[in-house]
């Protein structure tokens, strides 16, 4: 709305043309409150008896890289042309939503730009691994009922819903960086960490109606997720929506939560699942082993209702077990504490160590729980205190050689 309603109202114009006051929205800088934001509120009520606006939005200033408001006379400005020529009107716009917090000055920092960038780079590979998984799916005839589907796809569709409705809450307060921050994040983590990797032998695999369950929570995040980063990197996202839907995105309705998506006990056993599936990977990869490497056997002592994701993830047979596990620590070998044993005995120190590595880890371990261990050292009886020597066990279970994983309390043994 022009500032000049004088020269409006002189023109005739508000006794021809109908006023479409208040406006729902006023954009402006904090530095021209007293002037256009007080005289327009004095003009309109003035002139047409009529607020101008319900809300007023107000920005801050921004800034050059060095600090200082960006001024033709400071010699700092950037051209919006020069940023979106090498990194794109998306990445540039992506910029000013994180840096947009209302009333707060914002600098212009290049890095920040090339952070976004890297941000759609990645939501693009994001789009092209799952575009090629879900062409052949129809969001019309190919809907799965809640219940049939997996716990690692409720966990999905539960967490997609509450973003739904903090970013819809965050967007209503125009809290627009929380808002880009919260889709950036979960776009990055829960889906392109977490969710694509626990699903991916499913999406590869035969199993017509596990494979649909995932195509269908893969297809309804992308559309999501399009839907909720149309506002701020429209370009890309009208190229994913064109093949994901009819229409157009920026012509579609944000999205509405789904409450009966969200369930408290489904997002507890998805998480259990998904750090499950990292701590396994995490044991693979110090063990040396290709993380597709199958094992022999999984064994979860949890309560759990659906091991689907954790035995395609890991290419392992999965049981849980009900109850506590019983195990065996068989002593397989000695070490001496150097630490202890330099400084106490000195010029026998070695000796001494190499006796210790000598004997037998079950004689030691029974001469340890009385508190001393008694070695006979080049024909001296020497006692060595237990704190001087510890003990590398082995696990056994059932009479196999295991390993074990503390995953949140819950127990994984994994048999070797």
């Amino acid at each position: 709305m022009d500032s000049s309603l004088t020269a409006i109202h002189v023109a005739g114009w508000l006794s021809s043309h109908e006023m479409r006051l208040p406006t729902q929205l006023r954009p402006q800088g904090h530095d021209i409150i007293r002037t256009w934001a007080f005289y327009t509120i004095l003009r309109s009520v003035a002139l047409t008896d009529t607020r101008p606006w319900d809300t007023i939005l107000i920005n801050g200033m921004v800034l050059g890289e060095d600090g200082h408001k960006m001024s033709k006379s400071a010699g700092n400005i950037i051209s919006p042309h020069e940023v979106v020529d090498i990194y794109g009107a998306d990445a540039f716009r992506q910029w000013a939503a994180v840096g947009g917090t209302p009333g707060s000055d914002v600098m212009f920092r290049w890095k920040d730009v090339v952070s976004a960038s890297r941000f759609l780079q990645k939501l693009w590979s994001i789009y092209r691994f799952s575009i090629s998984h879900i062409e052949s799916f129809n969001p019309e005839t190919d809907h799965i009922p809640l219940e049939s589907l997996p716990v690692i796809d409720r966990w999905m569709l539960s967490n997609l819903n509450r973003l739904i409705e903090s970013t819809t809450e965050s967007m209503d307060h125009f809290q627009f960086d929380e808002t880009f921050k919260s889709i950036r994040g979960f776009t990055w983590e829960m889906v392109a960490d977490n969710y694509i990797e626990l699903v991916k032998s499913r999406l590869y695999g035969d199993d017509s109606e596990e494979k649909s369950a995932a195509q269908y929570t893969l297809h309804t995040v992308l559309n999501t997720l399009v839907r909720l980063l149309s506002p701020f990197v429209p370009f890309i996202a009208e190229e994913m929506y064109s093949r994901l839907s009819s229409g157009r995105v920026h012509l579609s309705k944000w999205p509405e939560v789904e409450r009966e998506f969200i369930d408290e006990n489904i997002e507890m056993q998805g998480e259990l699942i998904k750090e499950i599936v990292a701590s396994i990977r995490r044991y693979k990869s110090e063990s040396g082993m290709a993380l597709n490497a199958p094992l022999k056997k999984i064994e979860i002592y949890a309560s759990l209702e659906d091991t689907t994701d954790i035995r395609g993830a890991t290419n392992t047979e999965v049981e849980v077990i009900s109850g506590k596990p019983d195990f065996e620590y068989v002593p397989v070998s000695v070490k001496p504490e150097m630490g202890i044993i330099g400084p106490r005995y000195r010029k026998k120190a070695g000796a001494i160590v190499k006796k210790l590595s000598q004997a037998d880890p079950l004689e030691v371990a029974k001469e340890m729980e009385s508190g001393k261990i008694i070695l006979d050292v080049d024909g001296e009886t020497i006692e060595i205190d237990s704190e001087a020597v510890s003990l590398e066990r082995e696990v056994k279970s059932a009479g196999r050689e295991v390993d074990v994983l503390d995953v949140n309390g819950s127990i994984v043994v994994i048999v070797k």
